[in-house]
């Protein structure tokens, strides 16, 4: 059985390459043919010598996550259910826009931190995401749709907590913003995270590093103990003390991201606080519908209040927006990616 070299680092490869070449440069062009031209093959690896490819392909191999799944959404969104190499499967998610196109990715199986009104919180945590499986789903998507780099947006907002999977999240960031890797721009790649302190204020000592979104979704410390149990461990205080430290290069803000829940958080009073717990920091509001198909007990706020919340924000000079909902009736929405069938998680589907 061969090993996967995608996922690996240029350094992990050159140590594998060190064993059958004395020539440095044949792993940097075995890291570009991997990541930047996306060949699978070690023996289509035309600038590599022959022996160095057939000894490199008695022992190792390239390989994606594979297609299993594709449901089209009447918007154009497609959402992708993706087998990995040992059994089990994740989703991704391709959204096109009228000037851009985004994907949206995982970073583990399911999610442990319990958020009420989540789908994917309703998984559990099944295991965390290798770099490879997450850059796995970048490439995937990117053939899929013959994406070229920086043609399109990066966000990890599928299933996961980012931060919880830290390492293995940073690794697929350098793969993917490697100018030799898959070479798409810093700038182009939103991490969202629920509010792991520890992992912003390690995140702040990164460069590069991803565009920060945090999913607020209250304004008070009871409300969000109620809907983000993570709330407890890190209060909004000291979650708001850790955005402060961040150092945001010039124009670069901090998302919030606030999904509207009727008669709970879209209130008035909800949205002068929000405006207050902003403060002064370079930040932008994003309003997400919430999408009703997910948890029980909760309703959609009505897109008119929802508009009378954002321009209670704008009033007081916070920048804010109401998400469009994108691919709501393929379950491919915020806080909708989840398999909650044992089957179809740990199983392929059957072709009919």
């Amino acid at each position: 059985m061969t090993v996967n070299l995608f996922g690996e680092s240029q350094q992990a490869l050159a140590e594998i390459v060190s064993e059958f070449s004395d020539k440095p440069f044949h792993a940097r062009q075995l890291f570009s043919w991997i990541y930047s031209r996306a060949e699978t093959d070690l023996v289509r690896m035309s600038n590599l010598p022959r022996p160095l490819r057939a000894a490199l392909s008695e022992r190792y191999g390239i390989s994606h996550p594979r297609v299993e799944l594709r449901q089209t959404s009447r918007d154009g969104t497609v959402k992708y259910l993706l087998r990995l190499e040992d059994g089990k499967a994740v989703e991704a998610v391709y959204i096109p826009e009228k000037t851009r196109v985004t994907l949206c990715i995982s970073s583990q199986i399911g999610c442990p931190l319990g958020c009420t009104f989540c789908l994917t919180a309703k998984m559990g945590l099944v295991r965390n995401l290798t770099a490879g499986e997450i850059a796995g789903q970048v490439a995937v998507l990117a053939r899929e749709h013959s994406l070229a780099a920086n043609g399109y947006n990066l966000v990890f907002m599928g299933m996961g907590e980012p931060l919880n999977n830290y390492d293995e999240v940073l690794a697929a960031f350098r793969l993917l913003t490697d100018p030799q890797g898959f070479g798409i721009a810093a700038r182009h790649v939103t991490l969202s995270t629920a509010g792991v302190v520890p992992g912003i204020r390690r995140l702040a000592r990164e460069d590069p590093r991803p565009r920060l979104a945090v999913s607020l979704s209250a304004t008070t410390d009871a409300l969000r103990n109620e809907l983000m149990p993570i709330n407890r461990a890190y209060p909004l205080a000291e979650l708001f003390l850790s955005l402060r430290e961040l150092p945001l290069a010039p124009r670069e803000t901090v998302t919030l991201e606030y999904v509207l829940l009727r008669g709970m958080n879209d209130r008035w009073e909800d949205a002068r606080r929000l405006a207050s717990l902003a403060g002064r920091l370079p930040l932008k509001v994003n309003l997400i519908p919430y999408n009703e198909a997910c948890r029980d007990g909760y309703a959609a706020t009505p897109l008119e209040s929802a508009r009378a919340f954002r321009d209670a924000l704008l009033s007081r000079k916070i920048p804010a927006s109401i998400r469009r909902r994108r691919g709501a009736d393929i379950s491919a929405a915020c806080g909708q990616l989840a398999i909650l069938d044992p089957a179809i998680l740990e199983h392929p589907i059957p072709v009919a």
